[in-house]
């Protein structure tokens, strides 16, 4: 028998008070002190790759109407400098600024579930290829571990042959607890319109650095999970961009 699950969740996760999906005290005084928390995922004494600072100079209004999916790559190295304005200017902190709330794109809540792991590709003397995570305090990449990535690896853990030639994927994750143990079920709702703001950043920033990108929901997700030793469960793959 089918069973339309999407809507059933759609409807259960309205913000209805008499099916209390959503029980926050209106005043923020009697909020646990873990919503006023900002969490973030740390892997400790791992080696780091410091990312570049600086501003790209672009016209907003021009970068919008250039933005745009692109399948086209090359198999160019990563660029290092392209790289760090990606990732700052898209879901890292503000410049200047080392207060965890104050990033680059809106969180339902200030919660911010999403974790950001780049997969080079294409590596180079700068940025290996090799698997990586963001480290959004230190502007800096988390090296998990390098080494050059085959075809059919590539193949394993995206659907489409043309992945293949990109310099790198970003593969965003969601920690659901961090939105849910406030917002409950509405808060997977708030996790996924997060993962929208960071990726149309990351167009954006693509095109004011040089670089092209495509959203893309062609992951194999258990692959990928086990790639990032994540259980799939309480973090979990939401979503992906290919750029080079």
């Amino acid at each position: 028998m089918y069973v339309d699950f999407s809507g059933l969740f759609h409807q259960s996760s309205k913000d209805n008070s008499g099916k209390g999906t959503v029980r926050i005290p209106a005043d923020s005084r009697n909020w646990p002190e873990e919503w006023s928390t900002v969490y973030y995922k740390s892997y400790g004494n791992l080696p780091k790759i410091e990312l570049t600072r600086g501003q790209p100079r672009a016209d907003f209004f021009e970068l919008i109407g250039k933005r745009h999916s692109s399948r086209e790559f090359t198999r160019a190295p990563v660029d290092k400098d392209k790289l760090s304005h990606l990732l700052r200017y898209s879901c890292g902190l503000v410049e200047g600024s080392d207060d965890l709330f104050r990033r680059a794109h809106p969180s339902g809540g200030g919660r911010f579930p999403l974790e950001i792991y780049p997969i080079v590709f294409q590596g180079n003397a700068d940025i290996p290829a090799g698997l990586y995570h963001y480290n959004i305090r230190e502007h800096a990449l988390d090296v998990l571990w390098k080494r050059p990535f085959s075809d059919h690896e590539i193949g394993e853990l995206f659907f489409y042959e043309w992945i293949k030639d990109a310099s790198f994927a970003l593969v965003l994750t969601a920690a659901f607890d961090r939105s849910q143990m406030k917002y409950g079920e509405r808060g997977y709702r708030y996790i996924l319109i997060e993962a929208g703001h960071i990726s149309q950043n990351v167009y954006l920033a693509a095109e004011a650095v040089g670089l092209k990108c495509c959203a893309m929901a062609g992951t194999k997700d258990e692959k990928i999970e086990r790639l990032l030793d994540i259980d799939g469960i309480t973090e979990s793959v939401v979503h992906s961009l290919i750029l080079g």
